[in-house]
């Protein structure tokens, strides 16, 4: 079950009434034991979780190192509790912007992803020209795809095209070659957001996909769906999207390496 986050919440009674529910038994006995890790009496967090009533910060503080919360979140937490304990418009507007700025930054994968080796700007040019560099650059991971041979026979690439890619990538040390095998240096790249080059990117893999559906592959995921929403519910769709692809990536991280694919998602207005 993926766990709920708190970026995609605007009250933290709701995040907690959520996160409760998710529990085993569907939270009994939750509610007591997060009294006693506040200092606090269990009415009390009834009183706050269905009532007008509030967490101090102190208590605030004590709950996300209840719920283990990441300091991220256990940030976003306690700015939740102030903008509801705000005594005026003026004080609630403020703490709106902190917040909206901390679900904004949450939703960037390189934040969440906690992704940081990148190539020089030249290079990036040539990685992200095609599609094929970086498929080449992850099929390495494939125990069986790491010669010369079985790649060209894997992805059906011109041997001088293929050899080109290899090249480029054993230079910039992103792989290494030992009798004949290549081996990974460097798996994991970010292309950053305010990168020119990420158009292309996108552009290259959606074109693959496209490819992929066209020729009726069998055991592939595709969706394509347009719907209507309200403006908060197309902000929780993009966190909790955001979230599941880190769930994604941290089980990715740590699979055997048997198969080669491409995850493309997408959420956009119209």
């Amino acid at each position: 079950m993926t766990r709920v986050s708190v970026f995609e919440y605007k009250s933290f009674k709701k995040f907690l009434l959520d996160w409760i529910a998710q529990t085993p038994s569907n939270g009994r006995g939750q509610r007591k034991l997060m009294a006693q890790a506040m200092g606090c009496q269990t009415p009390f967090i009834t009183q706050v979780l269905n009532g007008n009533y509030h967490f101090s910060m102190e208590q605030a503080e004590a709950c996300t190192r209840w719920l283990g919360l990441p300091l991220a979140e256990a940030e976003f937490f306690v700015l939740l509790v102030q903008k509801e304990r705000a005594g005026t418009r003026s004080l609630e507007n403020f703490l709106d912007r902190q917040i909206e700025e901390r679900r904004v930054k949450a939703t960037q994968l390189t934040n969440r992803l906690q992704i940081s080796e990148t190539l020089t700007e030249g290079d990036q040019q040539q990685y992200y020209s095609s599609w094929q560099y970086s498929a080449v650059h992850m099929a390495l991971l494939v125990p069986e795809l790491r010669t010369l041979e079985s790649l060209h026979h894997y992805f059906a690439l011109p041997l001088p095209r293929l050899i080109l890619i290899l090249g480029f990538l054993t230079t910039k040390k992103l792989v290494k070659v030992k009798a004949g095998k290549y081996e990974l240096l460097r798996p994991v790249l970010h292309l950053g957001r305010d990168s020119p080059l990420l158009p292309k990117h996108h552009a290259n893999w959606r074109l693959r996909a496209i490819e992929a559906i066209d020729a009726g592959v069998t055991g592939n995921f595709h969706y394509s769906g347009v719907v209507a929403l309200s403006r908060d519910d197309f902000e929780w769709a993009k966190t909790r999207l955001a979230a599941a692809l880190e769930d994604i990536i941290a089980r990715v991280r740590a699979s055997s390496d048997e198969k080669v694919g491409c995850l493309s998602m997408d959420l956009f207005g119209l």
